[in-house]
């Protein structure tokens, strides 16, 4: 894919020579731009890539030393030598000489030696090529990712990672999971953290492996969804893994709300009937007593005093309920109602007792507001040892207990307001509605 334009710059007198080069044909992807004189010139070699300098008729260790000072940043440098020449060469800084060709060359030899550098130099940028094509693509992914060796060193990451953990690439270079993550060995050993322990299943199976990790980034834990993969030598023993880690922590928390929304009332925050269902179809206890609840009078609250003090009193229900009834689950079923169901084998003096105790408990709420001084609780109750099977009829049954239980409060209600009257009973005006 990639396209390479090399700038040849030949240093030599000889004809044979620069015209075996001139005939070399370009490798794929390259092009070639050819320059020559017959000594070193510095406008010529701080433009070249390579440099071929025949040193036939030059002073060895001058030449390196010009061609050193005045060549282009990182140009490959090939001399043409004999042996005394090439001993000299290699008394110098040998890192910057790419190779040393020994002279004499036959023109076979030298068109070998001419190949063979295109091979290698094309080798490089191969590497080049594919070098890019990998942080390009492990820099343009919203994960961290990261290639170890089977000590735990990191070796290579990306530039995610490196934002998830506030540190640069040299910093991260060959440092091991505490340093990176700014955790102490105790801290980890105390903690739900399995990021180590799964590097080592991950070389152990020689497989790729999926884990849910837990790991502290700053001073919060975060969750991700980690994809590791052995990395393998030549010999095909496991020299390392590579990570891949989605953070899933906000995901995480979107599922937990979508869930919640849809099993729960938005204001009180009680479960809603579907989800009250759905536990009643996956729940093994066949021993289950079911309270139906209704507020006496509430509708007055929203007719007198508007909804916003309606919905206060139906979150202080919420809370009492919640208060008293911990170990069961409570909803709200709809309006002014709600349900509890609560597993396990209990007495008939049991759960009334539980049934008056409930009453009592939000009846004593309301109490303590002027506003809800007049509304009360009717509660119903019904128990069955035959489970879910027959939930539906349990909850008609608790229903019209509770229906009852709020006939006898309208009655009473009815019975003290002619007592406070004075009037007798038969006096009441017929057919007079009935407040919720």
């Amino acid at each position: 894919m990639y396209h390479c334009n090399v700038c040849l710059y030949i240093i030599s007198e000889r004809d044979d020579f620069i015209q075996k080069v001139n005939e070399m044909e370009p490798l794929t992807h390259f092009t070639h731009k050819v320059i020559q004189s017959g000594r070193p010139e510095e406008a010529f070699a701080k433009q070249a890539d390579v440099i071929i300098a025949d040193l036939d008729r030059l002073d060895a260790v001058e030449t390196f030393r010009f061609l050193v000072s005045h060549g282009k940043d990182k140009s490959e440098l090939i001399f043409l030598a004999d042996k005394a020449q090439t001993e000299l060469l290699m008394e110098q800084d040998a890192g910057n000489i790419t190779d040393i060709w020994t002279t004499p060359l036959s023109g076979k030899e030298l068109k070998f030696r001419l190949l063979n550098w295109q091979k290698a130099y094309k080798k490089d940028k191969d590497f080049w090529q594919t070098q890019n094509y990998l942080d390009s693509v492990i820099n343009c992914v919203p994960h961290l990712i990261w290639f170890k060796d089977k000590e735990g060193a990191h070796m290579k990451v990306n530039n995610y990672f490196c934002k998830a953990v506030n540190k640069t690439m040299e910093q991260i270079q060959g440092r091991g999971h505490y340093y990176i993550w700014d955790i102490e060995p105790e801290e980890y050993a105390k903690g739900e953290f399995i990021c180590m322990e799964s590097e080592y299943e991950v070389m152990g199976k020689r497989e790729t492996c999926v884990f849910d990790e837990n790991v502290k980034i700053g001073d919060s834990m975060r969750q991700l969804k980690t994809y590791k993969s052995p990395l393998f030598d030549l010999d095909g023993s496991v020299m390392g893994t590579v990570g891949v880690a989605t953070d899933v922590t906000q995901e995480r928390l979107y599922e937990e709300m979508i869930i919640k929304n849809a099993n729960t009332d938005f204001l009180t925050g009680l479960y809603n009937r579907r989800y009250v269902y759905e536990y009643i179809e996956q729940m093994e206890e066949q021993h289950i007593t079911v309270f139906c609840i209704d507020l006496n009078k509430f509708k007055s609250i929203n007719d007198i005093y508007g909804h916003q003090e309606g919905d206060r009193a139906l979150v202080l229900t919420a809370k009492a309920l919640e208060s008293c009834m911990k170990s069961s689950i409570i909803s709200r079923t709809g309006g002014d109602e709600f349900l509890i169901v609560m597993p396990g084998e209990r007495t008939e003096d049991e759960i009334e007792q539980t049934r008056k105790m409930i009453e009592r408990q939000i009846d004593s709420v309301y109490a303590k507001e002027a506003h809800f001084k007049n509304i009360s609780a009717s509660v119903g109750a019904a128990y069955s040892a035959e489970g879910r099977k027959a939930f539906d009829m349990l909850v008609g049954e608790a229903d019209a207990y509770m229906y009852r239980e709020k006939e006898k409060k309208r009655r009473q209600a009815r019975r003290d307001t002619f007592e406070f009257w004075g009037m007798h009973e038969e006096e009441k005006t017929r057919n007079e509605p009935e407040q919720k």
